[in-house]
Order: structure tokens, then sequence, then C-alpha cells
């Protein structure tokens, strides 16, 4: 059976802001491609050791006797690249960039013109930053200098099939084996992967993913899904919950 663990990243800088401004004012005053806040090192130091534990082999659907993860992925946003990196150093897992899994916009920046709200797309971190800053982290060979993201904002309409295609590549790379896949992502994203994988029809919806957030998805070799738990937060003491 294969099991899937989506682990959102720790507190950024841009989770501070957004949780004291409203969200058109969160717009001007967020940073583009923010990194962790100290608290928030502190809740990936927490996450690395809850998820780095071993674990015999057998049922054990809360993770009660640990992980023992096979692979890990994160995206290559800088607060989910400072959280999988922990959680390498922890479980000795080689951490691999996935750049799809990045949060719903991209990278972007927005700013006023003729009194209108534009989000603009800008590069993204390139090669030489991630082999300076985090050289363990292994990239996608068509990685250049020129940024991962690269292009304008994503469009709403985009989110979706990419969380469909993130669920298609999961299940040709993994599906059918008993691999434990550690993914360190982000919020959004997230809600459209449950939505896809269960047919969300909602208008609005949400699922609510805490800083370092765990959710366990497990899918058996005849297709059928379990959600095991969503947002567990057992690692974290109460102060450190955002």
């Amino acid at each position: 059976m294969l099991e899937l663990y989506f682990i959102r990243h720790a507190q950024s800088t841009n989770n501070v802001v957004l949780d004291e401004l409203e969200r058109e004012d969160y717009l001007f005053h967020r940073v583009v491609d923010p990194p962790l806040t100290d608290l928030g090192h502190e809740q990936a130091k927490l996450v690395a050791e809850f998820v780095a534990r071993n674990r015999s082999d057998g049922d054990d659907p809360q993770n009660r006797k640990g992980f023992g993860l096979t692979h890990l992925y994160c995206s290559l946003m800088t607060r989910a690249v400072q959280t999988g990196t922990a959680i390498s150093k922890a479980s000795g897992l080689p951490l691999k960039a996935w750049p799809e899994v990045h949060e719903t916009g991209g990278e972007f920046r927005a700013e006023k013109r003729d009194g209108e709200t534009a989000l603009i797309g800008l590069p993204g971190k390139g090669r030489s930053f991630f082999k300076e800053n985090y050289p363990e982290l292994i990239l996608p060979e068509d990685l250049t200098d020129e940024g991962w993201w690269n292009r304008e904002k994503e469009p709403r309409e985009n989110y979706s099939p990419r969380a469909r295609q993130i669920l298609e590549r999961l299940m040709a790379e993994h599906g059918g084996s008993n691999d434990r896949v550690g993914i360190v992502m982000h919020g959004a994203i997230f809600a459209r992967i449950l939505s896809v994988l269960y047919d969300i029809r909602a208008e609005h919806f949400w699922f609510l993913m805490n800083n370092t957030g765990i959710s366990r998805i497990d899918i058996r070799d005849d297709g059928h899904v379990m959600l095991s738990y969503l947002n567990k937060v057992d690692h974290l003491p109460d102060h450190l919950i955002t």
C-alpha cells in the first residue's frame, strides 16, 4: 500500500503578515518567496524529528510507531526547501526538488496599475542559488539560473489540472508499491489535490493545514483511497501551532 504524507511548510514571514492584514492589503505587503521565521525554524526542527522516527512494517494508521519515509520531495519555494532540508537532515533521506508542487499562483508580486491590482510573474530562484545555499538538494536537470518559475502568475483555472498532474505523477512513480512518500508543500495546492482526489464540487471550500501539519492518504493496490488523517500537529506544543 502506498502511503502519501503531505507536509505543509513551517511558518514563513508572509504567514505572519497575513495574520495581521486584510487580504487585499496583504498582497502589497507580502514578499516574494519568503523565508521561515525564527518560530518557523523551531517548527521545522520538531516536525523533522517527528517524521524521522523509523517504523517496522505493519498496520499503523496513526503513525504511533513512526513513519519510516522512503522518499522525500519539496517544492522550490524557499519555505518548503528550508522545511524539507530539516527533515532530510534528521531522517537521512535525500531531498528531491519537485517544482510542480509549488503554491498556487507561483512566484509573483502585486502592484497597482491605473487603480487596478496587477499580479506580475517573477523568475524564482535559479540553479546557482540552490547549489550555493542547499547543496544537498537534488535539482531538476533542466533548472537554469534563469529561475524555476520565470513566467506569468499561474491562473486560477490551472490549479486543479496541476493538482491532478501531481497525483498522476505520484501514481506513475510510486503506485502499486509500499513506498512512504513525504511531500513538503503548501496549503492551497494541497486543498486542490484533495478536491481532485475526492471530486469535491463545492463552490467554496478549504481544509485547515497548520504550519508543518501532516496529512496522510493511503492508496491500496486496488485503487481504494483512504484519508487516514488531516493536519496532524502532534509534534508541536500549543505555543508553536500557527
